[in-house]
């Protein structure tokens, strides 16, 4: 498949994008994966199928990027996961389209001119960033409720999807260099376009060479969670600081063991531990403390590594206290938050210590 403007939907795949986008245009949030399973159940149709058969382009794989009308979500997708459209369901329907799908593509111009206009530096790489107070002010016609929601709209985007926080009332988001690759771009199927040739091109460097194709291949070994090099800062650390950093080694040691033999619900637990055991390291009671208000040397991004990972708390409460019963959710690799994000915390921690 070369393009997602071509293909053809069936009536349930259109009928469960229009669902998943119903709810995001009343609402303003993606709909509980529960919720959208349930109206399918009612009416005697398999939700998770349907899901699963949308249409993609590319491979999903680390470093790679895939596209299709959803982000993807590996199967059987938890019931509380919340399941989100991209700007690509926008071409199969108009309501999605006039709504949020146009008005990406005025946004995505304003980043454009927000790059392309940022002041020299020869000493210094600046840091471009879009704020929602200053878009309304640049796009008046943009109305509240698709400002609120374009940070979300924009990690869905495989090639433009950078870190970005809440600020008073309104968020800020980085803008790179990515988005010029859509300069000229000026309608959504333009914009759907563009994004599938460089999804495309970027999965041909994962293709397997053609004498590997009838062979097996063996999964890759699953790296570290916490790097190696991190922890033998940290062990270093510990011989100078009157902090008793000895439980903090075993658990980041302990989760790295079982991130290797992919096991879900210890790591889940491990990282849970990890962050409920290091918030007086940065002069809080708790992690969501340290989230909201400790002053990160790089702030926006280790920021919203900390925001996420106090996020994950409810996926690992999921797994250390949910009972059983006839309907309990499978905790996958996926469900991990991405290392880089605890170690990052780490890493801060570290500078700390020293």
């Amino acid at each position: 498949m070369e393009s997602l403007l071509d293909v053809e939907l069936t009536l349930d795949q259109r009928s469960l994008l229009t669902t998943i986008g119903h709810h995001w245009l009343s609402r303003g949030e993606w709909p509980l994966w529960a919720n959208v399973q349930y109206q399918f159940d009612m009416r005697g149709e398999d939700a998770e199928a349907i899901f699963q058969s949308l249409p993609r382009i590319g491979v999903d794989a680390p470093y790679a990027a895939g596209y299709g009308f959803t982000v993807a979500k590996p199967a059987p997708i938890s019931p509380r996961h919340r399941v989100s459209l991209t700007v690509a369901a926008s071409i199969k329907l108009p309501e999605v389209s006039m709504a949020a799908g146009e008005p990406f593509v005025k946004a995505l111009r304003y980043m454009i001119d927000l790059y392309t206009s940022r002041p020299m530096h020869f000493e210094v790489v600046p840091n471009i960033i879009m704020r929602s107070d200053e878009l309304t002010a640049a796009l008046p016609d943009l109305k509240p409720w698709f400002v609120k929601v374009l940070p979300d709209m924009l990690s869905a985007e495989p090639l433009i999807n950078t870190g970005g926080v809440g600020v008073n009332g309104g968020w800020e988001r980085e803008v790179t260099r990515t988005v010029l690759q859509y300069r000229g771009v000026d309608t959504v199927e333009e914009y759907v376009a563009r994004t599938c040739e460089a999804v495309i091109a970027t999965a041909a460097q994962y293709a397997p060479a053609p004498a590997a194709v009838e062979a097996p291949v063996a999964a890759p070994e699953r790296g570290p969670y916490i790097a190696i090099g991190l922890l033998d800062d940290l062990d270093q650390a510990a011989q100078k600081t009157g902090w008793k950093v000895h439980k903090l080694i075993g658990l980041c040691r302990e989760l790295n063991d079982n991130y290797v033999a992919g096991n879900p619900y210890a790591c889940a637990a491990l990282i849970r531990a990890v962050l409920d055991h290091i918030p007086p390291v940065f002069g809080h009671q708790d992690f969501k403390q340290v989230a909201a208000q400790y002053a990160f040397t790089v702030k926006r991004t280790d920021k919203a590594h900390a925001q996420r990972l106090a996020a994950f708390k409810d996926i690992a409460d999921d797994v250390m206290h949910r009972p059983i019963s006839a309907t309990v959710p499978v905790i996958g690799m996926n469900d991990l938050p991405e290392p880089a994000r605890l170690n990052a915390v780490l890493q801060e921690l570290l500078s700390i210590l020293r």
